[in-house]
């Protein structure tokens, strides 16, 4: 780089020869017209050093600027612009006050960041040669490399509910923009990827039979089936009387707050039972008692009516007391399988139904403690697994997993309590969402009839033989068993077509809700050395960097169910619904507003077991045409960057463009070397 006080001073040592050359004259003329060029040699070298002064200083505040801006990488030019100008000005101190500084910061290239200043001095000697001022310059630039040398395991787990419906080509361009940034160039086979699409469940994909609950072993496995109460005695009608309680549809919340304190009994009576029930049958005490043709019945004579009632061999009978609004019931098995009801419905066209492989949350400590202080129950204490990579395994039945089966919903009008049939569900019905099959028709020498309310939890219509009104798993409006059950996840892979692959057969689901810490849990479990997948390297291995990139457009929570916003109903999760035992008993969790605190407990707890392994997280929330309030996203935002493992690891993006620039600065910040000066 040259400046004009260079050009000065190469014209100025030209003219020294003609001086020393000169022969003519005196001494004294001699002397003094050489004393005037010297004195004036000697000002330019002041303004010379002057300006060399500033020019290395001008340097030095260009490395810091440029290291200070490049690490900012998800900001936009301006202000990283902003940054430069700011760090150069403050290392010149004082000195700034007498230049004229211009900063400009650019990126020529991904990963490239270029900081150039320049700074007017004004000169004195020279001032006399018209040479009013002199411009230093400097430049400096960083960079990063893409596809580190070491190896990086990165899980995407990415938000395919529902309200993602018009914007799931967004995501898919964003995330394929960062697989392709962090693929292609320069990994060399040591960076792998997996994806993981969430809803309210997620599909892990286990084939290994040992890592999912067949036999009812694991703590809440049919939770929402176990014990329930059936039907009541067909010449008695229940009186609950005025505190609630009962089975009969006028026994709802007739408020719209969502709480569901007042059918708990109804929906799973878990609690209540527990001294009053007898008669269990031993017989079926690891599967599920048989409910298809033909049936083996048995005799219950109720000690307090004297009434006989026949109904399957393995089901339970509840005698009238003061509990039971004054009559006889027939109640569930103790145990059932979720497992083995898949292979008891047919679909509408008669084909067996498959377990398409969405499991439940394993239980938390609060849900362990609960069942172990009042059943007796013997599972390890204090542990969290719905929120930790501990290995399934077959000695410790708390640490597997529960094949997520969405029960036929009863045939209700929420409205006018009225039959509804099932099948397909209608925007503004106020029907179940997942009402797929008849409910169970008593045959009458059974001598009790169903209720219709609880006859979501009844077993008996899957009969093997009936066939099911509606059963659709494709994507977006699903019904059955496996309804709002996303495609299984992809495991880590180097291979870029395969992840590519997996992030274009994404699809948005509807009803459900948003269960953010089952995609977290999973995307974790995908780089855990530990089984179900065991892919990931070890803990101990640290030159691999484990990496999850959340991504959410909502709040943690569950639908409600077919607009039965007075009855507090919600969809099916991997928690179950917010009216079964395990939330509202075990979890206390009893309505809408508890149920999205539980959630976000839950994924802090998931996110910080995680960084305690030393997994990064970077976290994305995307509040699209600002489809969440402002009081949502600011709690949204909050508790993502709670998640994240520092705060700039924390995105929120408003349209595509936002989206597509979070993901590729993702891509920056979690796989490339780190920045450092290269000019």
């Amino acid at each position: 780089m040259y400046t004009r006080l260079d050009v000065f001073t190469r014209k100025l040592l030209r003219t020294f020869p003609i001086f020393l050359r000169a022969r003519s004259g005196s001494t004294a003329l001699i002397f003094g017209l050489a004393f005037i060029p010297a004195m004036f040699a000697l000002g330019v070298a002041i303004d010379y050093g002057r300006a060399a002064m500033i020019k290395s200083k001008l340097q030095a505040a260009t490395d810091a600027a440029v290291l200070t801006a490049g690490a900012q990488q998800k900001l936009s030019k301006s202000a990283r612009e902003n940054i430069a100008k700011n760090q150069v000005l403050a290392n010149l101190g004082s000195e700034a006050d007498a230049l004229d500084v211009t900063v400009t910061e650019t990126e020529p290239s991904a990963g490239v960041f270029q900081v150039q200043a320049t700074a007017v001095l004004k000169t004195s000697v020279m001032k006399v040669a018209n040479f009013q001022q002199v411009k230093v310059s400097a430049t400096s630039e960083a960079s990063i490399t893409l596809g580190s040398e070491a190896p990086v395991e990165m899980a995407l787990a990415l938000d395919n509910t529902g309200s993602m419906r018009d914007d799931m080509a967004d995501l898919k361009a964003a995330a394929k923009t960062l697989v392709q940034s962090v693929m292609s160039n320069g990994a060399k086979g040591k960076l792998r990827v997996s994806v993981v699409p969430y809803v309210a469940a997620v599909n892990p994909g286990l084939t290994e039979s040992s890592y999912f609950d067949t036999k009812v072993t694991a703590p809440l496995t049919g939770n929402w089936y176990n014990w329930a109460w059936l039907g009541y005695d067909k010449n008695c009608t229940p009186n609950w009387g005025s505190g609630g309680g009962g089975s009969g549809p006028g026994s709802g919340s007739s408020g719209d707050s969502g709480d569901a304190s007042d059918l708990i009994d109804l929906l799973n009576p878990f609690r209540r039972i527990a001294e009053e029930l007898f008669g269990v049958s031993a017989a079926f005490a690891d599967e599920t008692p048989n409910t298809v043709p033909a049936l083996t019945l048995q005799d219950f004579k109720s000690p307090a009516t004297g009434r006989t009632f026949k109904a399957p061999v393995g089901f339970n009978f509840q005698p009238k007391d003061s509990f039971t609004g004054g009559c006889d019931w027939i109640v569930n098995p103790g145990k059932v399988s979720p497992y083995e009801l898949f292979n008891r419905l047919k679909d509408d066209k008669g084909k067996t139904v498959a377990w398409k492989g969405c499991v439940e949350a394993r239980v938390n400590a609060t849900e362990v403690a609960a069942m172990n202080a009042s059943w007796g129950t013997g599972y390890k204490s204090g542990v969290d697994y719905d929120v930790t990579d501990i290995p399934p395994s077959s000695a410790d039945p708390a640490s597997i997993f529960t094949p997520y089966f969405w029960p036929d919903e009863p045939d209700y009008n929420f409205a006018s309590w009225t039959y509804a049939a099932p099948g397909k569900w209608t925007s503004g019905s106020t029907t179940f969402h997942n009402n797929y099959k008849a409910d169970y028709a008593v045959p009458a020498a059974w001598n009790w009839v169903s209720d219709g309310w609880n006859a979501g939890q009844s077993i008996l219509k899957y009969d093997g033989t009936t066939n099911a009104a509606i059963v659709k798993e494709t994507a977006p409006d699903t019904y059955g068993p496996n309804a709002a059950c996303p495609e299984p996840l992809t495991r880590l892979t180097n291979n870029q077509g395969r992840v590519i692959s997996a992030i274009e057969a994404m699809n948005f689901w509807f009803n459900g809700g948003t269960v953010i810490s089952e995609g977290l849990t999973w995307a974790w479990r995908t780089l855990s050395p530990e089984k179900p997948f065991g892919d990931g390297a070890p803990y101990t291995d640290k030159t691999t960097k484990k990496v999850i990139v959340l991504m959410t457009d909502g709040v943690n929570g569950l639908a409600e169910n077919g607009n039965a916003s007075g009855a507090g109903i919600s969809d099916y999760s991997a928690y179950g619904y917010m009216g079964a035992s395990r939330l509202s008993w075990a979890d206390n969790v009893q309505t809408y507003a508890a149920l999205e605190a539980f959630l976000d407990e839950r994924l802090k707890k998931a996110c910080d077991n995680a960084k305690a392994k030393g997994v990064t997280i970077y976290t994305v929330m995307f509040n699209h045409s600002g489809f969440l309030s402002g009081p949502q996203q600011a709690h949204s935002t909050a508790l993502l960057g709670y998640c994240a493992s520092k705060p700039e690891n924390a995105f929120v993006a408003t349209d595509s463009q936002a989206l597509t620039n979070a993901f590729a600065n993702i891509a920056v910040s979690a796989t490339s070397t780190p920045l450092r000066l290269t000019k």
